[in-house]
Order: structure tokens, then sequence, then C-alpha cells
């Protein structure tokens, strides 16, 4: 998987000059797939930490998706524990692997209560929502 944006610290994203803290600062609102791309839709928290000038919506889009799966029963919005990365044939979600691996590999992006998206996928890329002034 090629990833236009660089995994920091297993909670945040970081884009062109971006740093987005997808663990404190945001909630997963919708996890979309639609054919061959995979959409996951994340909002700003309303906490009073929140920088005014941070993104509004965020969204991690999956282009050329394989693999799509949300654990049964996840409840919207929640909140991103982690993300990490994972061979396809290993579905043990307690391990994971803290970069990409020369191979293919899947996303797994580990929720509240044990819920989980894993996503395989040729390419992501990040689409921010910049607040107007």
């Amino acid at each position: 998987m090629t990833l236009a944006y660089t995994l920091d610290q297993m909670i945040a994203l970081q884009s062109g000059g971006g740093y987005f803290d997808l663990h404190n600062n945001y909630e997963l609102v919708s996890a979309l797939r639609d054919g061959a791309r995979g959409y996951l839709h994340f909002a700003k928290r309303t906490a009073a930490w929140m920088k005014k000038a941070d993104p509004s919506h965020l969204a991690v889009v999956f282009e050329h998706v394989t693999h799509f799966q949300v654990s049964e029963g996840m409840p919207l919005p929640t909140s991103i524990q982690e993300i990490g990365f994972k061979e396809p044939d290993d579905f043990d979600n307690d391990s994971w692997m803290l970069e990409l691996g020369l191979g293919p590999v899947h996303m797994l992006f580990r929720l509240d209560d044990d819920h989980f998206i894993r996503i395989g996928a040729d390419a992501s890329f990040l689409l921010t929502s910049w607040p107007t002034t």
C-alpha cells in the first residue's frame, strides 16, 4: 500500500505540513466502501483544546480496495485508539506492524470497545476541509 501521508505514534496522520491527531482531536463518523474506493470520515471534536484553524473534517481515502472489513455492531461516532498494519493473512488484531511491509498489507484501525476497521488497498491519501474565515 502506498500512503500519501505518514503515520505518527500510531494515532496521527501527517501530510503536507498538517498534523492530524485522530485519537484526541477527531471522531470517526462514517466508514464506507463504494466499489474500488473506501472512505473513513472524521469530524473535529468540539472540545476546548481544539485549535480553531484545524480542519473541521478529514477523509482518509483508499483506492483499489481489495479488503474492507468493519467489525460487527460498530457504533458511530467512535474514537481511534491505534492505527497499524497487518499482513493480509494475519487476523490477530492484537499484534501490529508499525511500518508498511515490503509486500501487501492491510491498514488496521483499532477503535473504542475492541471494534476495528481493516482495509487492504493499493493506495491511500488524505482529504481535509479547512475552515473559512
